[in-house]
């Protein structure tokens, strides 16, 4: 029982890192206007690297809840919604800067949203697929602690937050202290993934945010 009660909790407590992924569509679309530099330009202070890590990070928790048996609906459909909106995010991203690595990024995004939704038709996995999505997890682990820490030293460099979203960066640590809880109430030998990747978020994401708000401050304090 508690485990649906949690489960249903940190599904609802997701829409909101939804939100926060459409409020990072909108602010990029709002800045995607002509500027004279680099410098200038707040989309540039989105990393690519970041972005392309969260979605990997979506992607090994969406894999992680189709392959565990029973099929986690709490997880896969929360983590579907979540992938199409950062592939969103990707594919603007290629179309401002129009890099050969923004580029790969945003067609391997695409291919592995569809290979792993045709993944569905296939389970529920064997004892190696599972443990190929808990080797997934942990390895996305890592790449999301240096994207996030790409992110990070983008905006130490810049000393801008630029089109960067404030709600995307706090409903995705609401989004991790909730999937915390709910990976507790599963047992342990089948959590430890979920939990290292959500622990990690918490870290980084929250480090992220506390920039941004120190970066947001700093502005408000010249331009006033």
């Amino acid at each position: 029982m508690l485990y649906h009660i949690l489960g249903f909790a940190s599904a609802a407590l997701f829409l909101l890192t939804w939100l926060g992924l459409w409020s990072q569509i909108k602010a990029m679309t709002r800045f995607q206007v002509p500027v004279s530099s680099e410098s200038d330009d707040a989309n540039h202070s989105l990393s690519l690297n970041q972005f392309g890590s969260s979605y990997f990070a979506f992607f090994s928790i969406f894999l992680f809840g189709i392959s565990v048996e029973p099929f986690n609906h709490y997880l896969v459909w929360t983590r579907f919604g979540a992938l199409i909106l950062t592939l969103i995010i990707i594919w603007k991203i290629w179309q401002h800067r129009r890099t050969t690595i923004s580029g790969y990024v945003a067609a391997v995004a695409l291919l592995a949203l569809i290979g792993g939704t045709l993944s569905i038709a296939f389970r529920p996995f064997p004892t190696l697929a599972q443990l190929g999505a808990n080797t997934l997890m942990l390895v996305v682990t890592v790449i999301l602690f240096q994207g996030s820490l790409h992110q990070w030293f983008v905006l130490q460099r810049r000393q801008k937050v630029g089109s960067l979203s404030f709600a995307l960066f706090r409903n995705i640590l609401i989004k991790d202290v909730s999937t915390l809880l709910f990976g507790l109430t599963m047992p342990l030998s089948q959590s430890w993934p979920l939990l290292i990747l959500n622990g990690t978020s918490v870290i980084m994401r929250g480090s992220i945010l506390l920039q941004m708000h120190k970066l947001k401050r700093r502005e408000i304090s010249v331009s006033g």
